[in-house]
């Protein structure tokens, strides 16, 4: 009997390789999925982060320009000085630390329309472009 036991493993390893080799496959493939997952992940966040803080730096800079010059030459509009000042608390108040806060999204889009306000009030027709097939920067 103890011959037949041997012969029965023998053949059980034959037999279960197919599986053993699909299982340390299937292992194997989830590790390399999760790495190149979490690679990808990080770049593209990355990439938009990067994005929205490069727009929000240009209307920054934009309305610290706007202000230095309507206080340089006093005849600055009390309207858009008043709506450089909003965009710049709106854009001071975006959240840096948590970048899952729901309302992210609406926030930025809140700060683009402000930006629209600003250019409409002062009678230009500026636009950042945040796409990345056209290069960034403003376009007037």
């Amino acid at each position: 009997m103890a011959d037949g036991s041997e012969n029965d493993d023998i053949f059980h390893d034959i037999i279960m390789s197919e599986e053993r080799s699909q299982s340390q496959g299937f292992t194997a493939g989830q590790k390399i999925g999760q790495k190149t997952g979490m690679e990808d992940g990080y770049r593209l966040g990355w990439e938009k982060g990067s994005g929205v803080g490069s727009e929000l730096g240009f209307y920054v800079g934009f309305c610290q320009k706007i202000l230095q010059k309507m206080e340089d030459s006093q005849e600055g509009k009390q309207r858009a000085i008043k709506t450089a000042q909003s965009l710049l608390k709106l854009v001071d108040e975006f959240p840096l630390t948590n970048p899952t806060q729901p309302q992210l999204f609406e926030m930025i889009q809140q700060i683009r329309s402000k930006f629209k306000q600003l250019t409409s009030v002062l009678g230009i027709n500026a636009s950042y472009n945040w796409s990345v097939s056209e290069s960034k920067g403003v376009s007037f």
